[in-house]
């Protein structure tokens, strides 16, 4: 029997490729904080990814390898930005 672990994902975006969504200044610096801090009190493997990381592709990548974890982990997803009025 696995013990159960913690999982995490953290994105911020401050600045965006369009130039008609406007740049944020503490997304990113809220999403590393987040992440410091679940690391540090829960331990366990944590992912952040910041700006011009924060591809569709990639945050799809860390998602489907976050669905792969136990299902007594303990998984903590956080987002930083802008949202969007786009259907996916």
């Amino acid at each position: 029997m696995n013990a159960m672990a913690f999982r995490g994902l953290f994105v911020g975006v401050n600045r965006y490729q369009s130039p008609k969504i406007r740049d944020l200044s503490c997304a990113a610096r809220d999403a590393t904080a987040l992440e410091a801090m679940f690391a540090d009190t829960l331990g366990g493997p944590t992912v952040l990814v910041t700006d011009q990381e924060a591809t569709l592709s990639r945050i799809e990548t860390e998602l489907e390898t976050l669905s792969q974890c136990d299902a007594d982990d303990t998984v903590v997803i956080a987002f930083s930005g802008h949202g969007s009025e786009k259907a996916v």
